[in-house]
């Protein structure tokens, strides 16, 4: 009898560890810090985050425009592409972060340039 309560608890525990846990969302305001080799960039980007789906903009004062997409949140690693337009031309710039909470830290790689390393946190403490 030990033995099948014993079996029946790992299973069970097995089961529940196999559930997925609360999905993360990255919606909303982040405020990102960039360390470029001019020196910190500091931009406020918009996420909306639908499904599987991130897309969103975001505003700095050297810019014309900043557009988000291809974003992908799988569990807590966030890829995205920026693309960047300034002075009639734009670039595009590849993004990769790890999410924990409000917080997330990544690279920021374009190809002229190599990968700059990048934190953002979200606006409001969540």
């Amino acid at each position: 009898m030990r033995f099948v309560r014993t079996v029946g608890l790992m299973t069970s525990l097995l089961l529940l560890s196999a559930l997925p846990s609360a999905a993360q969302s990255v919606e909303g305001t982040w405020i990102f810090s960039l360390t470029s080799p001019d020196g910190p960039v500091e931009m406020e980007v918009q996420f909306q985050h639908e499904g599987d789906e991130v897309k969103g903009s975001a505003e700095h004062e050297m810019a014309d425009a900043i557009e988000i997409s291809d974003g992908k949140l799988e569990a807590n690693v966030l890829t995205f592409i920026m693309h960047v337009g300034m002075q009639g031309q734009w670039f595009s710039v590849e993004m990769t972060a790890t999410v924990e909470g409000d917080q997330m830290t990544g690279e920021a790689t374009l190809a002229e340039m190599g990968s700059m390393p990048f934190s953002a946190t979200k606006a409001g403490g969540g």
